[in-house]
């Protein structure tokens, strides 16, 4: 199984897929919009994994490290689930790197 991390910078954010013992698998910068960051965010990703054929049922989780109240202005709680409803599985979303790939993790099957 693999899970996404995306570490969020608003000129160019890093999507990786790691596999389920935090391997980097495939890793690309791309450019996210801050007004459409979920939708732009899911759309870059399932490009990433399909290149990688990988597909829904290959993923378990996504992480997205970012400041989200201060890079976003939206709340951590808001953003998770906000993630979770688009991609269809776990999210995690922390400012610190470490945080996210370890929560990121332990959710791995």
């Amino acid at each position: 199984m693999h899970c996404f991390l995306a570490e969020y910078a608003p000129i160019e954010t890093t999507i990786s897929i790691l596999a389920s013992n935090g391997d980097v698998n495939a890793s690309r910068k791309v450019s996210i919009s801050k007004e459409s960051f979920i939708n732009d965010l899911t759309k870059k990703m399932i490009e990433l994994s399909h290149e990688q054929g990988l597909y829904h049922h290959d993923i378990f989780a996504i992480g997205v490290v970012v400041d989200a109240k201060e890079m976003l202005g939206r709340g951590s709680e808001q953003l998770q689930k906000e993630l979770a409803s688009s991609f269809g599985f776990t999210s995690v979303v922390d400012s610190d790197e470490n945080i996210v790939r370890k929560k990121l993790l332990q959710n791995a099957k």
